[in-house]
């Protein structure tokens, strides 16, 4: 037997209510990430080097933070019959952050002491370079559509 949660009534209003709850969030520590934590840390602390420490830990958090959402905004849109860019737009998401976590900032942080330790060169530093450009890029992209996933999501609430 099959025990679904109706997209109306009770619990289609949980449904909703930890969709918008597990957005908000998402979009929240992205936003509170880029506009505040990091380009106070790389003002405020006394090097790039220890900027990047701390940020480093910080990234990691909402990369995983991000892989979860994305399965668990995926699971709430199937939860509330929602289909299509609703299901795969999440699950993309997650996936976007776990390459970023694992292929992109694990390079980072194992190149990070070479480039700004005494052995650094100028082709560590762009090969740094290039993956900082590429985490920023993905960042970017999974922030974008997280906001498009709040339309979507309004518009699917407001046709109801």
């Amino acid at each position: 037997m099959t025990m679904s949660i109706p997209a109306r009534g009770a619990g289609g209003a949980w449904l909703r209510g930890l969709s918008w709850l597990m957005l908000g969030g998402w979009i929240g520590a992205w936003v509170l990430f880029a506009f505040v934590i990091a380009p106070t840390a790389f003002r405020v602390l006394p090097s790039t080097r220890i900027a990047g420490e701390l940020i480093g830990p910080v990234l990691t958090t909402l990369h995983l933070y991000g892989a979860v959402a994305g399965v668990a905004l995926a699971a709430l849109a199937w939860g509330l019959s929602r289909t299509g860019v609703c299901l795969w737009l999440p699950l993309a998401m997650s996936v976007l952050c776990l390459v970023s976590q694992y292929g992109v900032t694990s390079r980072i942080e194992q190149i990070r002491p070479l480039v700004f330790g005494p052995g650094g060169s100028p082709e560590l530093a762009a090969r740094f370079q290039l993956l900082h450009q590429l985490s920023m890029g993905i960042y970017t992209a999974v922030g974008l559509a997280a906001f498009l996933l709040v339309a979507i999501h309004a518009r699917a609430d407001s046709a109801r």
